[in-house]
């Protein structure tokens, strides 16, 4: 028993003293690092970077001094522009390098003389250099030789600024190389250090190695036999017994292992089914979660969300949506075809309503409803068709519903301001923004396949003295009217835009000018019946004018301009009528309709 205490002492000594050990080497190789690190990162490296930097700014500065050199030589030989834009592109070039060149050498004092003697060298060039750039060269200084020296002093001046510069180069290049140098031979001697310390630390290791494995080997041989057998699936192997405490501890604690290991294998099965149905689960969630977060389809992001909850579920499911009359109406579901409505008379069960009043999930026999919450609002409410959800893909459920609820309300809010910004609100016209872009699609689609394209610029007749005798309520109403009647003699092909106060502009989808002109006279008709109820003595009419795109057109603001013309024949003419651009394919000016009594205006 005492030889046991004995051993047992031994080994704890032992292992306190190769920890000690331990601990000493690393503290060794800790300050060596720091030793060498600090130089490294506080010495040696930014000064070798300090002198690749100057070495870099440097040669930019005389690339750029070059291009200005070739750019002045070449203006003052041909009295060309172009060639200023070199020297000019240079000089900014040389500046913005100088700066960074001055910055840097304040770090490196042994180089600053042949910096700044360069730099001022640089300075008295590109003095004669601003004067070369605003001289204009006659022929009479060509021939007397008066360019021919002051080419000469700029060459004398760019040799000088060159002799500095390569002497500034030199020595920077010089210090660049004793820097790294000096690292290099720090390397070499940290190498060294640490070869030493790990020869030193190699030997005293093998050395107390051979004193624990006297006393240590067999059973740890012993230990890790039954841990190789534990591993493989025998969990009845167990240790030999030892007079070592510490090891003897540990061949018990491995038997009290082996014990339980057959129950946790069973619980870890389980669990690893678990988590594989629920990693599956998120899979879905994550997918479903990309597909509708770029969309702003209401319709596509319905059939994703639904489609997917019938996959977790393995039931039918059907997404209700709070409509406008904030009743809920089906959008979509899981039996339809991806993208198609739910037919419009299916009518909410009560379930349906019980969740978004309850904004809970609610259960009936049957079935099982989810509401979609949205800042503490029930914005749709998704049915299924089974009464019992597990608690895990409950989860998932409400997690997917969650990204569902923030996505279908993007994409009412984006249907919503898409409306708003391309409609105007009196006339519900589309608006000029929305003109603009549709005639600059027809435009590009007309050039390209060479399809006519026409234009008619409509403008009320007089409609300034209505609002000041009737009202601009009446005039608002005029407005309205007029727009009703455009849209009933328009072809489905055709579009009407508000193009601003009384003006509407029609344009017309593949068709030339003469069908253009009918359908103006069409418009100016169908505006010309046009009575108001309360003021039975107010008339209305409207001067149209009409151009057709053609080849010598670069761009729609021609046809725009065509049609504005026009329009302005039309009025100048007497109002009440079409006038038709005479350069789009005519030859000639029509006009159509009569001047008549002046429209908009009591009778």
């Amino acid at each position: 028993m005492g030889s046991a205490r004995q051993r047992s002492t031994g080994l704890v000594d032992e292992l306190q003293s190769s920890h000690r050990f331990t601990i000493g080497v690393l503290v060794s190789v800790l300050v060596l690092s720091l030793f060498t690190s600090g130089y490294l990162i506080l010495v040696s490296q930014p000064r070798l970077t300090n002198y690749v930097e100057l070495a870099r700014e440097a040669r930019d500065v005389h690339e750029a001094m070059l291009d200005q050199e070739t750019g002045l030589r070449g203006w003052l030989a041909t009295g060309d522009p172009i060639f200023l834009e070199p020297y000019t592109a240079g000089r900014a070039a040389s500046a913005a390098s100088v700066s960074g060149l001055l910055s840097d050498v304040k770090s490196s004092p042994d180089v600053t003389d042949g910096v700044v003697s360069m730099l001022l060298a640089r300075q008295r060039w590109e003095s004669w250099a601003s004067e070369a750039a605003a001289m204009r060269v006659t022929p009479a200084q060509r021939t007397d030789g008066t360019l021919a020296r002051f080419l000469l002093d700029g060459k004398e001046l760019f040799d000088a600024y060159r002799e500095r510069d390569l002497v500034s180069t030199s020595a920077i290049r010089d210090h660049r190389t004793q820097a790294l140098t000096r690292q290099t031979e720090a390397m070499v001697a940290v190498l060294a250090s640490y070869l030493v310390l790990l020869a030193a630390t190699a030997a005293i290791t093998m050395r107390r190695r051979r004193r624990l494995q006297a006393a240590l080997l067999a059973p740890i041989e012993d230990l890790h036999m039954t841990i190789s057998r534990i591993r493989t699936g025998d969990l009845s192997a167990r240790t030999e017994p030892t007079t070592v405490p510490e090891l003897a501890e540990i061949g018990n604690a491995l038997g009290e292992l082996a014990a339980t290991l057959e129950e946790a294998e069973v619980a870890a099965t389980d669990r690893e089914i678990r988590l594989a149905f629920l990693a599956n689960r998120f899979e879905t969630v994550v997918r479903v979660g990309r597909e509708i977060a770029g969309s702003l389809s209401i319709r596509y992001v319905s059939s994703t969300v639904t489609t997917a909850a019938a996959e977790l579920l393995g039931t039918t499911t059907t997404l209700w949506l709070r409509g406008e009359d904030q009743g809920f109406h089906a959008v979509h579901r899981s039996t339809d075809a991806h993208g198609a409505p739910a037919p419009s008379t299916l009518v909410p069960p009560a379930v349906v309503l019980s969740a978004a009043t309850g904004a809970v999930p609610v259960s009936t026999d049957s079935r099982r409803a989810y509401p979609l919450v949205l800042a503490g609002t029930v914005t749709a409410v998704l049915q299924v068709e089974t009464p019992v959800v597990d608690d895990d893909t409950d989860q998932v459920l409400v997690s997917l519903l969650s990204t569902a609820a923030a996505a279908l309300e993007s994409a009412h809010l984006h249907s919503t301001a898409r409306e708003l910004a391309d409609m105007d609100g009196l006339t519900h016209l589309p608006n000029r923004r929305r003109f603009e872009i549709d005639i600059d699609t027809e435009w590009e689609r007309c050039r390209r396949y060479g399809r006519p394209m026409s234009l008619i610029m409509m403008d009320l007749d007089h409609f300034k003295r209505l609002n000041d005798e009737h009202g601009h309520l009446l005039g608002d109403q005029v407005l309205r009217e007029v727009a009703t009647a455009v849209n009933g003699v328009l072809r489905s092909t055709d579009t009407a835009y508000r193009y601003g106060g009384e003006e509407i502009v029609v344009l017309l989808r593949e068709t030339g000018l003469e069908d253009a002109a009918l359908a103006a006279e069409r418009l100016r008709e169908a505006v010309s019946v046009i009575r108001v109820v309360e003021h039975p003595q107010v008339t209305v009419s409207t001067s149209a004018g009409v151009a057709a795109r053609h080849a010598s057109m670069s761009h729609y603001t021609g046809l725009v301009s065509k049609a504005d013309k026009a329009l302005y024949e039309a009025k100048r003419l007497g109002r009440n009528r079409v006038a038709v651009d005479g350069d789009g394919g005519l030859g000639e000016t029509l006009f159509r309709g009569s001047p008549g009594p002046s429209p908009v205006t009591p009778t």
